[in-house]
């Protein structure tokens, strides 16, 4: 007698389920490795943009410090104002460019529960030039 197309596949089952779990582990994997190259990616583990409840003057942008960002190095500073820009283009602020007013830790008081180094206070540039 001939076995059954499904009868086949009970018997194989946990053989086949076992390759089809391997296969989306490798390929899910593989998806997150490319995932963590990516800039945004850099950008958002390491920043936050804040809008402050007692200033329409001002927006904070709040940085961690890293080995691979230290503070004392100007290409991660760089790489910094690169992340304020980024931030500022995706929320569709500062069109006519944008002005780090204040560059500071933050206080002891200070609401962090992110524990993040240092905040940036930026404000927009007007068209006019100010």
């Amino acid at each position: 007698m001939q076995e059954s197309g499904s009868r086949r596949l009970e018997a194989a089952g946990p053989h086949v389920l076992l390759l089809a779990a391997l296969l989306m582990l490798t390929g899910g994997l593989g998806a997150c490795a490319g995932m963590h190259e990516s800039k945004d990616y850099e950008r958002h583990r390491y920043s936050q943009i804040v809008t402050p409840f007692d200033r329409t003057d001002v927006v904070y942008v709040d940085m961690k410090f890293d080995p691979k960002y230290p503070d004392d190095d100007p290409v991660a500073e760089q790489t910094r104002m690169d992340w304020i820009a980024a931030w500022l283009e995706l929320r569709q602020m500062c069109d006519d460019g944008f002005e780090v007013e204040k560059r500071r830790p933050f206080d002891m008081m200070e609401n962090n529960p992110a524990r993040y180094d240092i905040r940036y206070e930026i404000k927009c540039k007007s068209a006019a030039g100010g």
